[in-house]
């Protein structure tokens, strides 16, 4: 009797790649946490140790309860995450669902329009002026608006509401519901998985962008996180090389308990839509 082998070659192969690959993201993520967590002494002694020598939430502490600078950027970061995911998941979920329906008049004019985006853009100054000639700058609808919707995430709710049996809408609409009826209290319902994969896409992009508010605001108000944490970096590194000591609470501490702070809404999250996410993305990425 032949006993087969629970693994094959394969299988070995991609759990050994599965596994560097996950050292490679994790490895960096914990060194941030180790020097952030690190005491000074700990830090000058051993500036790039992976296991942890002391604790200390000093620097945590520092940048929570004395920058107001980092605690208003980070408010700035949720209120456009939050606005502009808002934004997005309603003309996300408006457009894929008119594109789901064949009877839509002149619709594969529409999605060759869509798919054409999707390669060609306006351009940057086109798009500046734009924004600025419709009296955008320093609002928050400079910063959401301009990229509110994805022509790929589009496509993914397009194709999930598709594979919903269309025996429920005529169902409906023989209850006398009409088309917004069905899409909030039938086909959203029903569509949970995607909604969730695509909200985390959109949230994601939100929060880590900074290039936006670069172009479009000078307003202390609307600077989201990342650009305090650039800036952060830019003036510290600009010091190192002019030879200026920025003091003995070791910046770079400081700039690891920063970074870990900016993860923390994004790391809380995605565990409450990890169940969702597979099967939202594998579903909404297939037509049948």
């Amino acid at each position: 009797m032949v006993i087969k082998s629970k693994f094959n070659a394969f299988d070995v192969f991609n759990i050994i790649f599965t596994i560097l690959v996950g050292l490679v993201i994790f490895i960096p993520m914990w060194y941030i946490f180790v020097i952030s967590t690190s005491t000074y002494a700990a830090y000058i002694r051993d500036p790039f140790h992976l296991i942890p020598t002391s604790f200390t939430l000093q620097e945590y502490a520092r940048a929570v309860l004395k920058t107001k600078e980092m605690l208003t950027a980070l408010w700035a970061s949720v209120r456009i995450t939050v606005t502009g995911t808002v934004i997005s998941m309603m003309l996300t979920i408006l457009g894929g669902y008119a594109l789901s329906k064949d009877g839509l008049p002149g619709r594969k004019i529409l999605f060759r329009i869509f798919i054409f985006t999707m390669f060609f853009g306006g351009g940057l100054a086109p798009t500046y002026i734009l924004i600025t000639k419709l009296h955008m700058t320093n609002t928050i609808w400079a910063l959401t608006i301009p990229g509110a919707i994805s022509t790929y995430n589009m496509i993914l709710m397009k194709n999930f509401f598709t594979s919903i049996p269309s025996s429920l809408e005529e169902a409906a609409k023989i209850d006398g519901y009409n088309d917004l009826q069905i899409l909030f209290r039938i086909v959203l319902p029903l569509s949970k998985p995607v909604l969730a994969a695509i909200s985390l896409f959109y949230a994601v992009g939100y929060w880590n962008d900074y290039f936006g508010a670069l172009l479009y605001s000078s307003s202390q108000d609307l600077m989201p996180f990342q650009i305090y944490l650039r800036n952060l970096i830019i003036v510290n590194s600009a010091a190192m090389r002019a030879g200026v000591q920025t003091g003995p609470s070791a910046q770079e501490q400081f700039k690891m308990a920063v970074i870990i702070i900016g993860i923390i809404p994004v790391a809380v999250i995605y565990p409450f839509v990890q169940k969702y996410f597979t099967q939202g993305i594998v579903l909404g990425a297939v037509k049948e």
